[in-house]
Formats: structure tokens, sequence, C-alpha cells
């Protein structure tokens, strides 16, 4: 029996390849893989390397780019994206996600022939030597290409998932995602109620609510407080562990802080310590500019932080512990 061969239209910048029956997927697959990546967070480690990869693959999507790309090219672009948007360390290693999403997820042509090491991980070395190139497989690359709508789903998902809603935009910037679509449909998926839960992850609306009433309405840092229309304009409800890392909706998980504050804080920017008065601001050393505005953020380093109203829902030690560890760029500006 001969195998159906979908014929789509060729992409611009690769020969056509004809795609079976065999190698297609179905979106629910897509999902459902998407959500096994969830398992390589442990304890709430930041491991965010598979999706800022997949980010960058659907953004060549959106753009109409072929199916594969050299490992020259990925280790380029995903050694910035680590370095900004992943956990602060040494060194960062883009050829670990180039390897490890396949199969599935990823293909690397002839990869048979490729050296591992222990852990069987490909070798940075060899892959720029070799110029090998890896993409998604060919059926979900079809499966893409033929509906955006699904791209924008699968962003959606990647950035809920993985990364705090602050810096979805900045993301979606870097990794070529930042198509106007409207926003993703939530298609109803038999039983695939984590995908619409990731799809929405909502958050508790009472966590605003709450933190923003326990620091009477003020950045828990600079005080910031302005309202139009009797409105707060600007202050928002930050989560010290972040939400997609098992951060709960819970006052002591939060502080109200404005919207630079806020920033600077997923950004690893802005951390806290513990001290006798309760907690105090750290500045990362890597903050730097030539700018007025710089001082605004410089000029809080060492600045006792605003407690809530109540002692008992004050900044938990276990989440700044976390925030410390995962997301803030030691060493700290001396004070």
């Amino acid at each position: 029996m001969h195998s159906r061969v979908c014929q789509l239209a060729p992409c611009d910048t690769e020969p056509w390849e004809a795609v079976t029956t065999c190698d297609l997927m179905t979106r629910e697959e897509f999902f459902e893989r998407l959500g096994h990546l969830r398992t390589h967070k442990y304890r709430g480690k930041r491991a965010p390397n598979k999706p800022l990869l997949l980010l960058l693959a659907l953004g060549r999507v959106a753009q109409g780019h072929g199916r594969l790309v050299s490992y020259r090219e990925v280790e380029r672009h995903l050694g910035v994206l680590l370095r900004r948007f992943g956990p602060p360390r040494k060194r960062v290693h883009p050829e670990t996600p180039f390897g490890r999403l396949r199969p599935g997820l990823w293909e690397i042509p002839g990869d048979s022939a490729l050296s591992t090491t222990s852990k069987g991980d490909l070798l940075a070395g060899e892959l720029k030597e070799l110029n090998i190139r890896g993409g998604f497989p060919k059926g979900l690359q079809k499966l893409l290409e033929a509906d955006l709508d699904l791209v924008s789903q699968g962003v959606q998902f990647l950035l809920n998932e993985h990364f705090p809603f602050s810096l979805h935009d900045e993301i979606r910037q870097a990794t070529g995602v930042s198509r106007a679509w409207s926003e993703p449909r939530l298609h109803q998926f038999a039983g695939r109620r984590k995908v619409r839960e990731v799809l929405r992850r909502d958050r508790d609306p009472a966590f605003r609510i709450e933190v923003l009433r326990e620091y009477e309405e003020h950045c828990a840092i600079c005080d910031f407080e302005i309202r139009l229309d009797g409105e707060l304009l600007g202050l928002e409800a930050a989560h010290i562990q972040w939400h997609s890392h098992d951060g709960p909706d819970r006052v002591p998980n939060g502080l109200a802080l404005c919207m630079l504050h806020h920033k600077a804080l997923d950004r690893g920017a802005l951390g806290l310590t513990r001290s006798r008065n309760g907690f105090r601001v750290l500045i990362s050393s890597q903050v730097g500019g030539r700018s007025p505005s710089t001082r605004l953020l410089i000029d809080v380093a060492g600045k006792t932080l605003r407690p809530p109203r109540s002692p008992a829902l004050n900044p938990s030690p276990e989440y700044v512990a976390w925030h410390r560890q995962e997301v803030f760029r030691d060493p700290p500006l001396a004070e």
C-alpha cells in the first residue's frame, strides 16, 4: 500500500519535502508534547533552554523561513536569549536543547553519526564544524505553516508555562513572534484539560486586590502612587516566585510594585535580602546606563522594603530565596 502524500507548497528556502501520513502530527499531539516540557522543571528550578529554542523556531515559521536552521545560528541567537531571560548562570549551553528536544519536537538529519557526551548531549564544536542543521519534524512544520493561529497558541502556551507575564512582550520581540495576531482561540481538546489551563493561565483575581491592600496601594520600594479618575495607574501585584514556576497567589509571595520595579524584579535587576527590620532591596551590579533615570533604580539599593499592614504577610523567605537563586543577577551593588 502506498502512503498518501500531502501536496503542500514548498518552502521558499529549502527543497520541497514529501510528507507522508506517518509524518503528520495533530494539534493535540503538538500541545501534549509542549506540555511534557514541564517535567524538566524540578523543585522550581528554571530550565528555559527548550522553550526558548522552540519560540525561536516558531518565530521562523511565522516569518516564512525554512524548516532547518544551522546550529551556528541557533547558538548565536539562543545564547543571547538564555543570558537575557534564563536563570543566572556562569555559562549557557545552546547545544543542550538542540539535541535534547529530539524526538518529537525536533529533528536533526543524520544525527546518528554525531558524537555525544556521557550524558547523551551533542558536542557544540562538532555541530559547528559539520554545519549541522535542525528544526521541527516535517509533519509538524507543515501543520504550523498551514495554521498561524496554531503558531500563536503554541507561543502563548510556552510563554504562560515558563515565564511571567511582564516578560511576554519582550520575549516575543526577541524571538520574532511579535506579529499582531488576534488573541489565540481556545480550542476545546477532548481530555486536554492541561492545555486549556495553561493557555488561560488564570491568576486568582483576589491576589492583586489583597496585595495592593496590604501595601496600602503604594509601591513597596519607591512609594509610587498615581491615580487617574480615582483609579490606580501603573501599580501592579508582582510574584516573587514566578506563578509559572509554582509561585502561589498568596500575599507572602507578592509585592505591590510600580511597573519599573516589577520589570526589574522579573528580569533579575532587583532582588531582596533579609535584614533586622524586614527586607532590603538589592540591585544587581550588572545594572548600568548613562541617563539620569538610571539613578531611579540604582538609588534604591539598600532601601528597606515597605512592610505589609499585617506582619504575618511579610514576604516569605522561601520565595525570596527562590528569586535570589533563579532570577537575581548576582553580585549586588555595594551599598
